[in-house]
């Protein structure tokens, strides 16, 4: 189908598709997905594991095969990691080679454009919105004022590169993520809601709404508050991994890294003041479906 597309975000942490087709009417997903491919995990000296690219490789496989079903046109795109990466080329030959198709590794800046598409017409009631994507290597943040995206910018902010860098010592990443987020540039924040975008944030608010399989329409535009992050991190805290597993059967896998992720929540939460914050199920995958195209 000549309107249909098919997106592949491959992330530091996951790999998603949204396969969707674009009408007069608006657009139709047809498919989604999201797998754990721990792409930037003990990413050491700018080099990803050889175990973490042929993961990859195994859900792009699987994503390629199923996206040829629906349409021809697949957009395949890197992000955080893929910009760091010094052997990246292991993943973008090897797509050129058997399938032909380009990977293209866009800049954070780039990416929260993207998302700042994904979302202008999504919280229809709110002129003003300030967008954070937390992921695996970085922070995307985007500024919407008046329905018009004025500012965006990426910092190192993510949830593996916390990981990678200090292991279990939270106060240590605690006070990192203190330090980055001074160099934060957003200003005349005024009447403007906060929405999180990305795992992190769809996770906690399906922790928060106990939920056991994903459900997108009760994460969408759903809200999470800064006392629910508080007695998330106290369960967190005081449970073993099973533990954590368990309570996220939605996606257990993110189990091991969900409490590095929720302490970034408070601490953005606490830099920008702000005692809630909106969920958006709707990455830049979307701002990439907007434009039709790659960039």
């Amino acid at each position: 189908m000549k309107d249909s597309y098919a997106i592949i975000d491959v992330g530091t942490n996951n790999v998603l598709l949204l396969i969707a087709q674009k009408s007069e009417k608006g657009i139709s997903v047809l498919k989604k997905k999201s797998d754990t491919s721990f792409l930037g995990r003990n990413m050491q000296g700018n080099l990803l594991q050889i175990e973490s690219i042929n993961k990859t490789k195994r859900i792009l496989d699987y994503y390629i095969l199923l996206s040829q079903q629906y349409t021809e046109n697949i957009i395949i795109i890197g992000t955080s990691c893929s910009r760091k990466a010094k052997n990246i080329n292991l993943l973008s030959d090897w797509l050129l080679k058997k399938y032909q198709l380009r990977y293209y590794i866009i800049s954070g800046e780039r990416e929260a454009y993207l998302n700042g598409l994904a979302n202008i017409n999504e919280f229809t009631d709110q002129k003003n919105m300030i967008l954070f994507d937390v992921g695996g290597g970085s922070t995307e943040f985007t500024y919407i004022e008046n329905r018009n995206i004025v500012f965006q910018q990426s910092i190192e902010l993510g949830v593996h590169y916390l990981i990678n860098e200090f292991d279990d010592d939270i106060n240590r990443k605690r006070e990192k993520v203190k330090e980055l987020l001074k160099t934060l540039n957003i200003s005349s924040l005024e009447k403007a809601i906060l929405v999180g975008i990305g795992g992190t944030a769809t996770s906690l608010s399906a922790l928060t709404q106990n939920m056991v399989q994903y459900n997108a329409k009760r994460i969408h535009k759903s809200k999470v508050t800064f006392f629910d992050i508080e007695k998330l991190m106290l369960f967190f805290r005081n449970s073993d991994l099973q533990t954590i597993k368990n309570s996220m059967q939605f996606d257990p896998e993110r189990a091991e890294i969900i409490a590095t992720g929720t302490m970034i929540f408070q601490e953005i939460l606490a830099f920008l003041d702000y005692q809630e914050f909106w969920v958006s199920d709707h990455g830049f995958q979307y701002g990439v479906l907007y434009l039709g195209k790659d960039e």
